[in-house]
């Protein structure tokens, strides 16, 4: 950010996130050994019981294992059968065209289009070196996924943002095919447009959807021949006479998912065919004259509620359990969930729960009957069964289950979602927060929950994500509970969060407008909500260039944070890095300076070294000592900020990108030229990848190298560079936006040394003007404006007005800055400079930049 709006996006982001510091082994996930791997057989995928985010390479698989061989593949399913000719398309079609998806012919679930695509990687293993599943029916965590593949692979930090970490395992997979990735029960090919690797490696889709031709490679999963539905049932359930097993299947529909679910049931219970088919009869009647559902065949439905019937009967805490894992997501739910928030769940399952070793038994019973997964990573139900189960259930039960859910998931989160310790635990219960459907919650704690899911995305730098669950809840709670709810006001300042992260700084602004003066309303104006909104709308003042009323807010959230908060919550120490950007806006670095440096020691109190937010407070404070002049103390402390974003983050992360342009800056100001100049280069490509070209910090990037290559002598790329950066900043906010004006003054520098200076002398008063209109004659920007244009006046002849100008400006200075300050002297030796042009003319050896601004 540039000087008059120092550290503005860094307080938006984090304006009013911090609700305690949360340890991610409060809320790691509970195992145990007496839970064996048990192979879901309805045909759903497990992950490994390996680490999270670590999986180890599987003992498991048929021959020797590649060594180093990445994957999150679960066990194995040792009773898959058939499928022969599938197999031959999807090797051949991978090989001709890199990507297939594998799709039921009628559109119908549970026909075995995950479970082939498994069986495939497991044939195929000796061919790749990774092997990685993506559940990817929802879109919104489909980068979540990949980036853990990106950390497994150690081609980033736990902590890098989602795009980065997406970014680097692209890079990586086009340099080979032995990569394979598997994106599972996908919804429409545009819901993965953008995490498809563009080269290298194998894509295996499964979907129920059609369309894909386009992107992938079909190969038609069809029902189980009557052979192969025989065949797993004579496999998998001891002295089955194959006549029955032919019946069975028959009565089945060669529906696979059926087919292993009752396998399993008769499996575990002993239970023999006529006895199934007997009741098997009798509930499908049941459900026939009911009406089935049109997704998944009455088959599947009737041997499913078989089990429900048997589970309900001998063991009713499991059959609770079931129900409330059907309000979820079709992915792993922690059990530490239930265990944490036992004495919320039901008689009897709570009861039972409070004995480890029996809960793990309530568990266990879902998976020998077929309905669950059960692994290290928690428990999960295929969606075809979800539905089924739900489809059981009255409204009521599932209200119930669903509110009964909710606490135990909002219990279970993670409090601070800036710290990256958390982020694992939010990725895990993100999809589960999602399938609970906060935007028509009755449950303020699952709204709650959903609001700190979206800061968790932005954080994580999944911002489009973020945007449009942030959107969905604003408008959904402002329909149904009022403008004036407080849940409502909490969805509507994270959406202005959103919005302001995307770029939309207009619309943030309104949001914020309103939201704040509701908060005043409903709240008061000492509420630490109302504060939190006080200290956002403080930003999007300053964006916007409302200075007085941004001071004289800020200086009002300051004190009433003080005396409501204390001196060290960190709401206070945001609200006085707030107010600091804004003295050193007006030009009062000293005050600002001071302010700085108590927010950083605060933050190293209260949030520690490493904390995002106490990187943050060295950043800003670090903008402050560059514009002082203390270029030294600057160097240091912009360089430990750098490195310390890189570590903690990692190094796409937007908060980082903002550390290595002011450490750019800093080595240049420090006559490290080259090396600056190759940082801001890295630095502006990273911010284009990231932010796109309309956004706040790919401008500033953009400016500061154009500074740098002017230093150089590179005066035809920093007159590109500066005139895009004018256009932008232009575009943005018009022609009198204090960073507008900013960058034209720049610009009108580089005119001048390339001997355009009619032009360097039209954009320089401009310049000066709309300075002298908004900040004063007295603010050290105005002054670094007149300066400049006293050196263009001299070239051009008008060495009167450049006197007379330089002069003012000198004393100004002085008065202002102190004759020591660098500033000053620089003043000094341009006035000296045009002195000596009073009997001849010449042309200084450079012009420099306006001022000390960096973004």
């Amino acid at each position: 950010m540039s000087e008059s709006a120092d550290g503005a996006k860094g307080r938006m982001i984090s304006a009013g996130h911090i609700n305690g510091i949360g340890s991610s082994g409060d809320n790691a996930e509970i195992h145990s050994p007496t839970v064996n791997l048990v192979y879901n057989v309805a045909g759903q995928t497990l992950s490994s019981g390996s680490a999270p985010g670590v999986p180890a390479p599987r003992a498991d698989m048929e021959g020797p294992s590649p060594r180093n061989l990445v994957t999150n593949l679960g066990p194995r399913n040792a009773g898959f059968v058939g499928r022969e000719a599938a197999f031959q398309e999807i090797r051949r079609l991978l090989g001709s065209h890199g990507r297939v998806v594998t799709r039921p012919r009628d559109r119908m679930g549970g026909v075995g289009k995950t479970q082939l695509a498994i069986e495939y990687a497991y044939r195929s293993v000796e061919d790749y070196d990774a092997i990685w599943l993506i559940p990817s029916e929802n879109e919104q965590l489909v980068g979540g996924h990949m980036a853990q593949l990106s950390v497994s692979l150690g081609l980033v930090d736990p902590s890098t943002t989602t795009p980065a970490a997406v970014q680097a395992l692209h890079k990586e997979i086009a340099k080979s095919t032995r990569w394979l990735l598997i994106f599972d029960n996908a919804e429409e090919p545009g819901s993965l447009a953008a995490w498809l690797p563009p080269r290298g490696g194998r894509v295996i889709i499964t979907s129920r959807h059609p369309g894909w031709d386009e992107i992938a490679a079909p190969v038609e999963v069809p029902l189980f021949t009557r052979a192969e539905s025989t065949k797993l049932l004579v496999s998998r359930v001891p002295h089955l006479p194959h006549a029955e097993a032919d019946r069975l299947a028959e009565a089945l529909g060669d529906l696979p998912l059926a087919v292993a679910q009752a396998a399993s049931v008769m499996t575990e219970t002993g239970m023999g065919a006529s006895a199934y088919l007997e009741l098997l009869s009798d509930q499908a009647a049941e459900i026939l004259a009911a009406g089935s559902p049109s997704t998944y065949k009455t088959s599947l439905t009737a041997t499913v509620k078989l089990s429900m019937d048997r589970l309900r009967q001998s063991y009713p805490a499991a059959d609770q359990l079931l129900r409330l894992c059907s309000v979820l997501a079709p992915e792993p739910i922690p059990m530490g969930i239930f265990i944490r928030s036992m004495d919320l769940l039901p008689v009897p399952l709570s009861s039972v729960g409070r004995n480890r070793i029996a809960f793990f038994d309530v568990v266990k019973a879902l998976g020998e009957n077929g309905l669950a997964g059960v692994s290290s990573d928690g428990i999960q139900l295929h969606r075809l069964i979800q539905a089924i189960v739900k489809d059981d259930a009255k409204e009521h039960e599932l209200q119930a289950a669903a509110d009964v859910m909710a606490q135990a998931i909002s219990a279970f989160a993670p409090q601070d979602t800036d710290d990256p310790a958390n982020w694992h635990s939010w990725s895990v219960l993100a999809p589960h927060i999602i399938a609970l459907k906060p935007e028509a919650a009755r449950d303020g704690q699952l709204r709650k929950v959903a609001c700190e899911l979206v800061l968790y995305l932005l954080r994580r730098a999944e911002s489009k994500p973020a945007l449009d669950i942030a959107e969905v809840l604003f408008n959904s709670w402002n329909a149904t509970l009022g403008s004036d709810n407080v849940h409502t006001l909490r969805a509507a300042t994270e959406y202005a969060h959103a919005l302001y992260i995307c770029g939309d700084y207009e619309s943030a602004h309104r949001l914020t407008v309103d939201t704040f003066g509701r908060y005043q309303r409903v709240l008061g104006d000492d509420h630490p909500d109302t504060l939190r909104s006080a200290n956002d709308l403080a930003v999007t003042l300053n964006n916007f260039g409302e200075l007085d009323a941004d001071l004289s807010l800020s200086e009002d959230t300051l004190a009433r944070c003080k005396r409501v908060l204390g001196e060290d919550h960190p709401d206070t120490l945001r609200a006085t890095i707030s107010l600091a950007a804004t003295l050193q806006g007006v030009g009062r670095y000293r005050e600002a300076c001071a302010l700085k440096q108590k927010a950083l020691e605060g933050s190293r109190r209260v949030l520690g070294e490493d904390h995002p937010n106490t990187l943050r407070a060295g950043w800003a404070l670090s903008q402050t000592l560059y514009s002082l002049d203390e270029l030294d103390e600057d160097r240091e402390l912009s360089q430990a900020t750098f490195e310390g974003t890189k570590r903690v983050l990692g190094e796409d992360h937007p908060d980082t990108l903002r550390a290595a342009c002011s450490l750019g800056m800093s080595m240049a100001a420090n006559d490290e030229t080259d090396d600056a100049a190759s940082l801001l280069k890295d630095t502006l490509e990273r911010c284009h990848r990231a932010f796109g070209d309309n956004h706040l910090d790919t401008l500033g990037a953009l400016s500061n190298l154009s500074s740098v290559l002017h230093e150089l002598g590179e005066y035809d790329e920093a007159l590109r560079l500066k005139s895009e950066a004018y256009a932008g900043y232009r575009r943005m906010f018009g022609e009198k936006h204090l960073e507008t004006v900013g960058a034209l003054l720049a610009l009108g520098n580089t005119l001048h040394v390339i001997g355009q200076i009619p032009e360097a002398l039209e954009a320089k008063k401009r310049s000066l003007d709309q300075f002298r209109r908004k900040l004063g004659d007295d603010h050290p920007r105005t002054l670094d404006a007149a300066n400049s244009l006293a050196i263009t006046y001299c070239s051009s002849g008008q060495l009167m007005k450049a006197r007379a100008l330089i002069d003012e400006v000198c004393r100004r200075k002085a008065l202002i800055l102190g004759p020591r300050s660098l500033t000053t002297k620089r003043a000094f030796a341009d006035r000296r400079w045009i002195a000596s042009q009073m009997g001849g003319r010449g042309v200084p050896k450079t012009v420099r930049s306006a001022g000390k601004s960096r973004k």
